[in-house]
């Protein structure tokens, strides 16, 4: 009977329970020793789902115990075994220290790149207006020429991916969060940031709020500023028909486009921008 070693941090995007069933197609007698990287139910549960009794954690295997279950398994050269068990947690090591040296790598560059252009993140859900918000910044504060646009970097980030929220803390300079203040809204965005904040996901003293959208069916502003008022309010932008100043430009809309950069100009002196 033959058996096989896997590991939880195998190279290559294949999943690693399309992995398995792939092998028991091929062979439905192997036995399948698994390796966990740390403590995971959930994939500990999916394994044993596909009758993977042989589960280990890496900084928990012992050696003898290993080599007694795939001796179970008749094999027969146990010295050679162990030394190939020793040879695949040297392996699994390096791995880990690649990793290391990789992730250090990665934030000394963010670091570098921060250090050359103030980064800010553009937060909100599919329909909160975060692109319209992010090209009336760049052209407006272009057009003024008051400031080096190039100084800055935008990022816009859906806000239920609070991984990648997390993963750019270090780089960011602000963190606008564009919320929507209807009575729909308002709850579901004072529930995301709450959890984000309290997961400790961010720095808290970066974080600033838009309200976006404004209208007759929207929260009074001032209910509004109450519910969110342990964040820095920097924002509040009516919903009309010339809320695009580029749009606004093409078509000669002066008048329209005052309003509208004099709405954007409290938001860039508020997250000194200028």
């Amino acid at each position: 009977m033959d058996a096989i070693i896997l590991y939880e941090k195998l190279n290559g995007e294949i999943n690693l329970i399309s992995l398995i069933k792939n092998i028991k197609e091929i062979n439905n007698e192997i036995n399948i020793f698994f390796i966990l990287e740390n403590q995971n139910f959930e994939l500990e549960n999916l394994l044993k789902s596909e009758n993977i009794k042989n589960i280990f954690y890496n900084d928990e295997i012992d050696i003898n115990n290993f080599i007694k279950r795939l001796k179970n398994v008749k094999v027969n050269n146990e010295e050679k075994l162990e030394e190939e068990i020793k040879i695949l947690k040297n392996i699994i090591n390096k791995k880990d220290e690649e990793l290391l040296k990789y992730q250090n790598l990665n934030q000394n560059e963010n670091k570098e790149f921060s250090k050359k252009k103030k980064v800010i993140a553009i937060i909100g859900d599919e329909s909160s207006g975060k692109s319209l918000i992010i090209s009336n910044l760049k052209n407006i504060l272009k057009d003024r020429k008051k400031i080096e646009i190039s100084n800055f970097e935008f990022q816009e980030i859906n806000i239920n991916k609070i991984d990648e929220i997390e993963r750019i803390d270090n780089i960011i300079y602000k963190f606008i969060f564009v919320f929507e203040i209807n009575y729909e809204k308002i709850k579901s965005n004072k529930k995301n940031i709450d959890r984000i904040i309290l997961n400790g996901n961010i720095n808290l003293k970066k974080v600033n709020i838009i309200f976006n959208k404004i209208n007759k069916y929207s929260i009074n502003k001032n209910i509004a500023k109450n519910i969110f008022k342990e964040f820095n309010i920097i924002g509040k932008i009516n919903l009309n028909n010339y809320c695009d100043y580029l749009i606004n430009k093409s078509n000669n809309y002066k008048k329209e486009n005052k309003k509208l950069i004099k709405q954007y100009i409290k938001i860039i002196s508020k997250i000194n921008m200028e």
